[in-house]
C-alpha cells in the first residue's frame, strides 16, 4: 500500500530505539496530501496512485476513505488519519513516544 510509516517505524526504532509516533504520522500524512489541501481525498489518493504506480480500483481508494473518514465529508484529516494509522497498531511493540499521540483532540 501507500504508507509507508511501518517500514520508516521499524527503521527508526532499530537505529534510534523510540522515535515520536506523531511526527511519524503527519510526516505520513503529509506525504499523502499532495495537493497541499490538509485533506487526503480519493483524488489525491488516485494521484499518489499514479505517482507510485500501485494499481488500486475506485473501490479500494473509496473504502480507503471510507475507513478513516468518520464525519462522513469524503475527506480525511491530520486527526482522522492518525486516530485510523494508531488503530491499526501500527506501531505496537516499539518503544514510542505517545505522550502526544494519546490525545489526538490536542493535535494542532
Amino acid at each position: 500500500g501507500f504508507v509507508t510509516s511501518r517500514d520508516e517505524a521499524v527503521v527508526s526504532t532499530q537505529s534510534t530505539g523510540s522515535f515520536d509516533v506523531y511526527e511519524e504520522l503527519m510526516s505520513g500524512f503529509t506525504a499523502m496530501d499532495i495537493d497541499r489541501t490538509g485533506k487526503i481525498t480519493a483524488q489525491s489518493l488516485r494521484k499518489l496512485a499514479n505517482r507510485l504506480e500501485e494499481d488500486l480500483s475506485q473501490a479500494e481508494i473509496d473504502d480507503m476513505i471510507s475507513e478513516a473518514d468518520k464525519n462522513g465529508n469524503g475527506e480525511i484529516t491530520h486527526k482522522e488519519f492518525i486516530a485510523v494509522m494508531l488503530k491499526t497498531n501500527l506501531f505496537r511493540g516499539t518503544s514510542v513516544n505517545t505522550a502526544r499521540s494519546d490525545k489526538s483532540d490536542n493535535f494542532p
